[in-house]
């Protein structure tokens, strides 16, 4: 008997979680390079200080998940939602905090250095507290529906509208920024903490909306289960493990993209101006999802994940070679059109790289619920994470100080801006290093991140099978659940 269903999400219903996807991902984005850029440059925070703010709530993220992922993981009343109450409860906390993350009372900086450092922290673990919570929208695309096709689709357009909300705030700070020329906003800082302000807002009020619509259609099983032995059984699922592998290396691409508005601050005198970077970036990571759905129906996502490793490693090459040479010759556009031609195919790579691990947990999940009749949503996340935790905290505790500061890591020697807020000029070795960082280390990383996957075997009849056995479990509880 086959267990395919027809499409059951409605086209508004769609749309309005695809906004919320995309509103959730632009508040993250803000907090991307934009938030170190704030803490180095604005608040003028050594690099062994960034460091240690970024390790410490890196860490202490990772270990308070453990516990959070559970909460989020329980199992809900009888005709309950599991992920909505969750998001609509946190929409307003993760709003508040991203704000919080670019504003910073003015005497701190005066009391002590060790102060500022916990003020940082603080502030820092409040977001990612909220935000692990209000995270749970991602999850909603794999309980949106009961047929697997439908939800991968739904995962691509999630992973589409995610990608492009994580670019948004680029357009947010270029925007913001230009008014600070007629005086209307003063200062960096001013111009960080608008941009947050007008990301929270968007965020606030699409959740507030779009929640009420989303619906969730998987059945989940009401049995009362210690979850400590749901992450039993995730460690004890290969495919997990290749997730978690892959992950752990992939995350310290960070150190790579750390390096992007300090980019473009020393190449066009602005962080501002980053969007010059990110947007041909993200448009090739729009199209490279595009890309990836068309591939899927020749290849699997095992193969396209291993050739995109492969084409990451090429483009980025192209990209330092021939953003190099448009250094060099400053005056040739032709060099400057074929480096953001190469920026724009790198994008192509992160459609891949974004897009089907997101499957792979889904199918990962899928064997999970068949073997153990349970969902496992923020469990499996929690366990994949830990690899991806544990670089993400090096990274960001080591990319600070391979930028500048006294650190025999120093390999950038950038010169942060003065007291009064003005760039400083950089050497053609610091750019030459700082492009070399940004698309080098990013593509070596991208390449043995799909290594792992050679072993990765959940694909096709497999697949299928797995997810017929999840259909049908899902059926009985219907019926028990039935007066």
């Amino acid at each position: 008997m086959s267990h395919e269903q027809k499409k059951s999400v409605p086209a508004k219903e769609f749309v309005l979680y695809l906004g919320c996807v995309f509103l959730f991902t632009n508040l993250q984005g803000m907090v991307g390079g934009f938030r170190q850029k704030y803490l180095v440059d604005v608040l003028g925070m050594a690099a062994e200080h960034v460091g240690l703010v970024n390790f410490i709530c890196s860490i202490t993220g990772f270990v308070l998940s453990f516990f959070f992922a559970m909460i989020v993981d329980r199992a809900p009343k009888p005709g309950k939602d599991k992920f909505r109450p969750v998001i609509l409860l946190t929409a307003l906390p993760s709003s508040v905090f991203l704000v919080l993350l670019f504003w910073t009372p003015a005497r701190l900086s005066e009391l002590s250095v060790a102060l500022m450092i916990a003020y940082q922290c603080v502030v820092t673990f409040l977001y990612n507290t909220s935000t692990f919570f209000t995270g749970t929208v991602n999850k909603l695309a794999v309980v949106m529906s009961s047929d697997h096709r439908e939800r991968d689709n739904i995962l691509s357009f999630r992973g589409i509208s995610s990608a492009i909300g994580n670019s948004a705030p680029l357009v947010v700070v270029l925007v913001v920024g230009l008014l600070r020329k007629p005086g209307l906003i003063s200062g960096e800082a001013m111009m960080y903490l608008v941009s947050a302000v007008l990301c929270a807002a968007a965020n606030l009020i699409m959740l507030l909306v779009g929640m009420r619509a989303v619906k969730e259609r998987i059945a989940y099983s009401p049995k009362k289960v210690n979850p400590l032995l749901g992450y039993r059984d995730i460690l004890k699922n290969r495919y997990a493990w290749i997730a978690l592998l892959s992950e752990f290396i992939k995350r310290f691409r960070d150190i790579a993209t750390y390096m992007g508005v300090f980019l473009a601050a020393a190449l066009l005198g602005d962080a501002s101006k980053f969007i010059l970077f990110g947007l041909p970036t993200g448009i090739g990571t729009f199209v490279g999802m595009l890309l990836v759905n068309a591939l899927l129906k020749k290849l699997n996502s095992k193969q396209i994940y291993i050739l995109s490793g492969i084409y990451s490693i090429i483009a980025n090459a192209g990209a330092y070679a021939t953003g190099a040479l448009s250094f060099q010759h400053p005056g040739k556009a032709a060099y400057q059109v074929i480096f953001f031609a190469f920026l724009f195919l790198i994008g192509l790579q992160y459609g891949a790289s974004n897009l089907l691990p997101d499957m792979f947990k889904s199918d990962i999940l899928e064997d999970l619920e068949a073997k153990t009749h349970q969902r496992l949503e923020a469990s499996l996340d929690f366990v994949v994470g830990i690899g991806s935790s544990i670089a993400g905290a090096l990274a960001a505790a080591v990319a600070p100080m391979v930028l500048y500061g006294s650190s025999f890591l120093n390999f950038i020697h950038y010169q942060p801006v003065t007291a009064s807020g003005e760039y400083l000029a950089q050497t053609n070795d610091t750019k030459l290093r700082l492009l070399l960082v940004y698309t080098m280390v990013q593509g070596v990383f991208m390449l043995l991140c799909a290594v792992p996957y050679f072993f990765y075997q959940l694909t096709g009849k497999r697949k299928q099978q797995v997810h017929e056995a999840v259909l049908a479990y899902r059926e009985s509880i219907t019926k028990e659940l039935q007066p």
